[in-house]
């Protein structure tokens, strides 16, 4: 009989521990919707935090919240059992721009769960300063530059505006405003892309910052592979550039070489650069082509804008602004234009 007695002890123990595995751990589980928010400085953000009972789980949960760039509020701030609590996050005027991680933490006990969500916070908008962007997509092949108009749009207000481009760019591209800050009501954003470029389309974010606050714009770059048709474009603006004068056109010519009829789109002009050291391409302003397209070329033909039936409201217009700094260097000064665009076999 002495054999079997530490035999029956461990029967029993084993017994134990099987009633203890069937047995369910008291819980909770932790969920918010959504995952993620966006707001304007001085703005809230509300979340929903849900708990649910496991394992016949009672008792009440707390909540608290770190990370936010702001203050966290819960209502009601805990839940008893299983339910829901509204988490609002408040920022104020002055709260940095970003994307902020926040960690929830719901405790009862020795029991504690977590789970992150997002806020990003940006630049609050003026009443008094919109933007806007034409066109509102633009596709060129990798290697190619896009233009965009950014117009300003003002209301009672006459200040200097100054703009930036604020993410969005693909790997390999490089942005410029040009101004980059104005007291007028447009400017040209151009993005250019570099043959690494991987295709695809790319939101782009244009910030407008004043001391009456701050506006946006997005556009589109969709960037395509670079392949197609050669051809070239040439042209100059027709009359002489002077601070304040009219926006002069300019009738792109355009050369087709192939021995097959060319479908031309996404046309662009940039200023390069210009005949003086000390006259900058920022003293001058683009806008782009507003025509049709595209525009057909018979092969081996040459023809401007113009002959191709472009009305001359719709040609590129280029415009030396009248800056409150010197200019001087800019007299009798000439601008060596750059050009891109895309051609496909028609």
């Amino acid at each position: 009989m002495r054999k079997l007695v530490p035999i029956l002890l461990c029967l029993l123990g084993m017994s134990v521990l099987a009633s203890a595995a069937a047995a369910a751990k008291a819980d909770f589980t932790l969920g918010v919707n959504p995952a993620s928010q966006s707001v304007q400085q001085g703005q809230s953000a509300a979340y929903t935090v849900t708990a649910a009972a496991t394992g016949g789980f009672s008792g009440s949960i707390a909540l608290t919240a770190t990370g936010q760039p702001g203050t966290a509020s819960f209502a009601p701030p805990s839940i008893t059992t299983s339910g829901t609590s509204s988490l609002t996050l408040t920022t104020s005027s002055t709260t940095p721009t970003g994307t902020y991680p926040v960690t929830i933490t719901a405790a009862s006990g020795r029991l504690s769960h977590s789970i992150s969500v997002t806020l990003t916070v940006n630049r609050a908008l003026s009443p008094s300063v919109a933007l806007s962007a034409t066109p509102a997509s633009a596709t060129v092949p990798a290697g190619s530059t896009a233009a965009y108009t950014i117009g300003i749009n003002r209301t009672n207000f006459t200040g200097a505006v100054s703009l930036s481009v604020y993410g969005g760019l693909p790997s390999g591209a490089a942005a410029t405003l040009n101004p980059s800050s104005t007291t007028g009501n447009s400017s040209t954003l151009q993005v250019s892309t570099s043959a690494t470029t991987p295709p695809g389309s790319y939101p782009v974010y244009v910030v407008g910052s004043s001391s009456a606050g701050n506006a946006y714009a997005q556009v589109e770059l969709d960037v395509a592979a670079p392949s197609g048709k050669p051809f070239t474009v040439s042209g100059d603006p027709a009359g002489t550039l002077a601070p304040g004068a009219p926006a002069l056109p300019v009738d792109l010519l355009l050369q087709n070489p192939n021995n097959q009829d060319l479908a031309i789109s996404n046309l662009t002009v940039t200023v390069a650069k210009t005949s003086s050291a000390g006259c900058a391409p920022g003293n001058f302003a683009v806008t782009q082509y507003s025509g049709p397209y595209p525009l057909r070329l018979a092969a081996r033909q040459t023809a401007t804008l113009s002959q191709l039936g472009v009305p001359a409201s719709a040609l590129p217009r280029i415009v030396m602004l009248d800056l409150p700094t010197s200019q001087d260097a800019c007299k009798n000064a000439t601008v060596a234009l750059a050009y891109s665009g895309a051609g496909q076999g028609a």
